[in-house]
């Protein structure tokens, strides 16, 4: 700590005079850099129950001369922001009694910061200088700032020097962190869990293993602290990331009491930019948040483990079959393949129905939403939409649905499934008439689902199926119409690909317990590698001992093989050959 003698002969140079050490409440700045990241910590003294603290950055010593010219970097950093809120139980429930204040583990193997102090992580951007100096003042409940500067106490006399590198997530288990490369070749699995998930206190107190601080973009502000569950199997590695984030404040204006808590679920998209204070405001913006954290971890295991890209698959349940669906429609050339129960596929109806989930955090949608580049957010959560006009190939969806699901709305399902048809993408979905759970109750060649969907890859075709003969009928949506218990695409299978520039083979099967032969589908071409397709092309298509037709690549640069019968499990052979 610099002495009060010192600092004065520091502030003699910038022609200031010295402020008594005390004058803040911030003491002991220090900094340290890690992996693309500068920490934070400072020691605080009493404060009023409503301050926060802000950060400064400078390619100079911040003074009172020189604050004017700094970067707010950090904003609304509450109270002893160094106490891990994942290890409290009040942190998630309204009722429960806060647990004994714990410091966040800020570098593996290390002890715990002080729960009563400060903590902020910048994350190095592109254009910051190659040296930063840092300060932190303090705003009071009634919003005024006291940008009192105090030299070696809430500023930094010295720099801290840093890089653009890749973030490291913190190791928290006692056994030893995988090593870099620990995935090399292997799948990768994002796993999403429902609706008042991402607890990791009380009873379920160690079920994470990383603690990561958000990058700008990734948050309302950068620095907040997200925990994961990294595990590391023979053929996979699996994410599951919690999805809480920190707003420091219950956010009462949600009509679902699971938000009365200051760390709230995000239904895995994002949500109102301003929701520290609240979701009720004039402009209604709301940037997808958790989405680009979710790539963030897709990219760290790409690059730190070295998970095999084109093997990148995303699963969940419920709102984490939701934000499945979503991330599949949003970045298809990420995910390989998806695997999503009883998911909500589009929010369409502000006030009523899904659009509720996203009105949560994201405020009401009776008034134009939007996303961060401005389109209508309503628009961007609209599955059936989304899929509708996608231009390319949308991973594989796998899916399960129940018509008296009271948390999923049935009326919901019938557009996607419709929509999925007509564009011609890789979509396939078990329904009956029961609730939330019922996903335990699908036949086993559809829970199967949940395995198989990792054998699509990003780097190699498979075929779409649509206009199958045994799909059942889903109806409009409404309760009375349709088949009570049904399917699409059920038991469709694929085998013996070949993919070459001028040549495009596989044998189709359908195969399930019970299944009446011949059946007939449609069958379309995606994700070709070799065998590259234009519009107006021509190929010559065999299907089974018939004899070769000619056939046109349409508009969209799809070709279609139509009513492909199957009459026995061992399945039907389709042949395209490029036209001379």
């Amino acid at each position: 700590m610099m002495s009060c003698a010192a600092a004065t002969r520091f502030l003699a140079v910038s022609s200031l005079a010295c402020v008594a050490v005390g004058a803040v409440p911030v003491s002991e700045l220090s900094a340290v850099y890690r992996h693309g990241q500068i920490f934070l910590t400072w020691s605080e003294g009493d404060t009023p129950e409503g301050t926060n603290f802000n950060v400064y950055s400078h390619s100079v010593p911040i003074t009172a001369a020189t604050l004017g010219k700094a970067t707010q970097v950090g904003h609304h950093v509450e109270r002893h922001s160094a106490r891990d809120w994942w290890q409290d139980p009040a942190s998630f429930d309204r009722k429960a009694e806060p647990g004994e204040p714990a410091g966040f583990v800020v570098e593996s193997g290390t002890d715990p910061l002080d729960p009563g102090g400060g903590l902020f992580v910048h994350t190095v951007i592109k254009g910051d200088p190659e040296t930063l100096y840092f300060a932190v003042t303090v705003t009071a409940p009634d919003r005024a700032e006291d940008r009192t500067i105090v030299p070696g106490e809430n500023a930094l006399l010295e720099g801290v020097s840093g890089k653009l590198a890749l973030i490291q997530p913190i190791w928290l288990s006692k056994s030893a962190a995988p090593a870099a490369g620990a995935g090399k070749g292997k799948n990768l699995i994002l796993s999403l869990h429902g609706r008042g998930g991402g607890v990791t206190a009380g009873k379920r107190k160690g079920t994470v293993n990383c603690l990561v601080f958000r990058s700008v973009g990734h948050g309302w502000r950068e620095g907040l602290p997200s925990k994961f569950r990294l595990s590391v199997g023979a053929t996979s590695v699996v994410i599951s990331p919690m999805d809480r984030v920190w707003v420091g404040r219950p956010v009462k204006e949600s009509r679902d009491a699971r938000d009365h808590c200051p760390a709230v679920n995000t239904w895995w998209y994002g949500y109102n930019r301003h929701i520290y204070e609240t979701t009720l405001t004039a402009e209604t913006v709301c940037p997808n948040y958790t989405e680009r954290y979710l790539l963030y971890l897709v990219r760290w295991a790409q690059k730190y483990l070295g998970t095999d890209p084109p093997r990148t698959y995303i699963k969940g349940g419920s709102m984490g079959g939701s934000g499945t669906v979503a991330m599949a429609l949003h970045f298809p050339d990420v995910f390989a393949a998806a695997f999503a129960q009883v998911p909500v596929y589009s929010c369409t109806k502000p006030g009523k129905g899904s659009a509720t989930r996203l009105e949560c955090t994201c405020g009401p949608l009776n008034k134009p939403a939007f996303t961060a580049d401005g389109t209508p957010l309503l628009e961007y959560m609209n599955g059936a939409l989304q899929i509708s006009k996608a231009t390319g190939d949308i991973p594989p969806i796998f899916a399960t649905n129940g018509r008296k699901d009271g948390s999923i709305p049935w009326e919901n399902n019938p557009p996607f499934y419709s929509a999925a048809n007509q564009s011609r993408q890789a979509f396939a979905v078990y329904w009956n008439n029961g609730a939330h759970g019922m996903s335990r109750d699908a036949p086993a060649d559809c829970k199967a689902w949940g395995r198989q969907f990792t054998r699509y890859r990003l780097d190699q075709s498979y075929p779409v199926f649509s206009s199958y003969s045994d799909n059942r009928n889903y109806g409009s949506g409404h309760a009375a119409d349709g088949d009570l218990q049904g399917w699409i695409n059920r038991g469709l299978d694929w085998a013996d690909p070949v993919d070459t520039p001028r040549e495009h083979a596989l044998t189709v099967t359908a195969i399930y317990e019970g299944i009446a032969y011949p059946v007939t589908v449609d069958v379309t071409p995606r994700r070709l590698q070799k065998f590259k397709l234009r519009p107006g092309d021509s190929v010559q298509a065999t299907v089974g001992p018939a004899k070769p037709v000619t056939l046109a690549v349409d508009r969209h640069g799809l070709l279609t093989v139509p009513k492909v019968v199957i009459n026995d499990a061992k399945g039907t052979r389709i042949r395209l050959v490029r036209g001379e």
